[in-house]
């Protein structure tokens, strides 16, 4: 009796991890988005910055698909950025969400040229080529997919979403779910000042998904040989994007399990 006792709890917590880990069942339309690469916060380089409207035109005229980042300013405007706070980038020590955008125009990328409104990519993609658009959690994560989603609404051009936080990622599922959306995943080390090391165990894992249900997971390439990435493989046969991947090398390992690659560093189309 013990040991059927045991059987059945076995059984009953694997169920439970499998729903935890599961992506959803129905994927959108992404054929606007296969056959693609994206280049990692546009095509930047040394007199390039990341994220910037040039970037931006770059990959659009090498005919690359792109990542970027969005967040929200104090005042509520929704900018094209990555980190929390202006140091790296900028040389400024304040974050963003706690500058107005008027304030934010002080404070120019490494090129002069101001960051840049997510509103002014969209006109400068204009649909030509795809866009993955990544939530940051900075601040409130459904009110940064709240306005992520408002600005997106009119858009006629490809483009995912996709999030770090389940909760922006769950935004969508509940108002938009017919928009792909994406959970993101880390399966490097957890490192102290990045998250807590619950939550990093609980992405790197992909017990996240059940909050989310994402059409997609974008999982850091190298590192995914985890028990979760190869059930999910096996099992569900998910839709799966590669982050980042930095060298053709990496790009032809990559694109032998993932549908989509995110790249940063080289070019892929260069001497073809």
């Amino acid at each position: 009796m013990f040991f059927l006792w045991l059987i059945g709890i076995l059984l009953v917590l694997s169920g439970l991890y499998l729903c935890l880990i599961a992506p959803a069942r129905d994927i959108p339309d992404t054929s606007a988005m296969d056959g693609w690469l994206f280049a990692h916060r546009g095509l930047h380089g040394e007199s390039v910055p990341e994220n910037s409207l040039a970037a931006f035109t770059l990959a659009v005229e090498a005919g690359y698909g792109m990542e970027l980042d969005v967040q929200l300013t104090a005042d509520g405007q929704l900018v094209v950025f990555h980190d929390a706070d202006l140091n790296r980038v900028c040389g400024v020590d304040a974050r963003v969400m706690d500058l107005t955008y008027e304030e934010l125009a002080a404070c120019p990328l490494p090129d002069g040229s101001p960051i840049p409104l997510l509103s002014q990519v969209l006109e400068v993609v204009g649909g030509r080529t795809p866009m993955i658009v990544e939530i940051k959690h900075y601040g409130a994560p459904e009110r940064n997919a709240q306005a992520t989603l408002e600005v997106l609404h009119s858009y006629q051009g490809a483009y995912a979403v996709e999030s770090f936080h389940p909760l922006a990622v769950r935004y969508f599922r509940r108002y938009a779910p017919g928009i792909i959306r994406g959970q993101l995943a880390n399966g490097s080390p957890w490192k102290p000042g990045e998250s807590s090391r619950m939550a990093h165990f609980a992405l790197k894992h992909l017990l996240v998904n059940a909050i989310g249900r994402p059409h997609f997971v974008a999982y850091s390439c190298p590192e995914d040989h985890t028990l979760a990435m190869w059930l999910m493989k096996k099992l569900f046969q998910p839709w799966l994007a590669a982050w980042t991947i930095r060298s053709p090398e990496a790009l032809r390992v990559a694109q032998e399990d993932y549908e989509w690659a995110i790249f940063e560093g080289f070019e892929p189309h260069a001497g073809q």
